[in-house]
């Protein structure tokens, strides 16, 4: 990161698979229960490793299908929103921090005053200035979190194909899985299936289709029309982020399955 924090990618399965799911979380700083979501997710599937989730072994899964997740791809933006600009270790980008605009509470950005979701090479345009939030860089892949998780991509794809990603944000309870023009139909088909699957499980509600004009910079348009891989974005909770810990139980409950369910349908 820009603060020379880890980007931490843990893998769970076989990582000779030759499918592999890749789970994304944290993009933006205040929407940290992202994090603990995916951490208990990882929690959970390694303790049913050998047991049976919707009438499937776990481990049969996971040996076809590798599941690589970056519960916090924003480690610095999430110090910020947690305890302030002061938790930033190096004294330039503290000092530079303290001119922007914002709420370190409420904080979306990284270290440097980019938004990690607007900073993808796809349909880029500067636009914003740094601060809390909107700012999505002088040029595309800018910010060395973004190019750390472009690299994780491409070494994943060196070693065989990823089949989808799943990309975890904050709030609304809803389902981002529609698809715009400029994709392939196998794409398309593969995306449909993923956020039915999501759907049926949180019962989020589907939110119309992006173009990417409008989206641009933004990771899930990335993935799809960039990557051609399928990807779905899940934005949890209801109330404004930071959300409050009484939301995680429900957040859990409808959840928890979700990522080994699509890893189900490449398997």
């Amino acid at each position: 990161s820009a603060d020379d924090g880890n980007l931490y990618e843990v893998v769970l399965g076989n990582p000779q698979a030759k499918k592999h799911l890749v789970v994304i979380a944290n993009l933006h700083a205040r929407e940290y229960m992202t994090t603990q979501l995916c951490m208990r997710q990882i929690e959970y599937y390694l303790n049913y490793y050998n047991k049976k989730i919707n009438g499937t072994k776990v481990s049969k899964v996971l040996d076809k299908v590798a599941i690589h997740y970056v519960p916090s791809c924003n480690p610095d933006g999430t110090a910020i929103s947690q305890f302030g600009t002061s938790a930033i270790r190096d004294k330039d980008l503290r000092a530079a921090l303290r001119r922007m605009s914002g709420s370190s509470t409420t904080w979306k950005a990284n270290a440097r005053g980019v938004d990690l979701n607007r900073n993808w090479d796809v349909a880029f345009r500067k636009g914003g200035t740094r601060g809390s939030s909107g700012f999505r860089g002088n040029r595309a892949a800018s910010e060395p979190e973004i190019k750390a998780l472009v690299k994780m991509i491409n070494r994943i794809e060196k070693k065989g194909k990823i089949m989808g990603v799943v990309s975890y944000h904050s709030t609304g309870s809803i389902l981002y899985g529609r698809c715009a023009g400029n994709i392939t139909a196998k794409v398309e088909q593969a995306t449909t299936r993923m956020y039915r699957t999501a759907q049926s499980l949180t019962g989020y509600r589907l939110m119309p289709t992006q173009s990417i004009s409008s989206a641009a910079g933004c990771s899930r348009e990335y993935f799809l029309y960039k990557r051609k891989i399928p990807c779905i974005t899940l934005e949890v909770g209801r109330g404004a982020c930071p959300l409050s810990s009484s939301e995680f139980p429900s957040i859990w409950r409808k959840n928890k399955d979700v990522v080994i369910r699509e890893a189900m349908l490449f398997d």
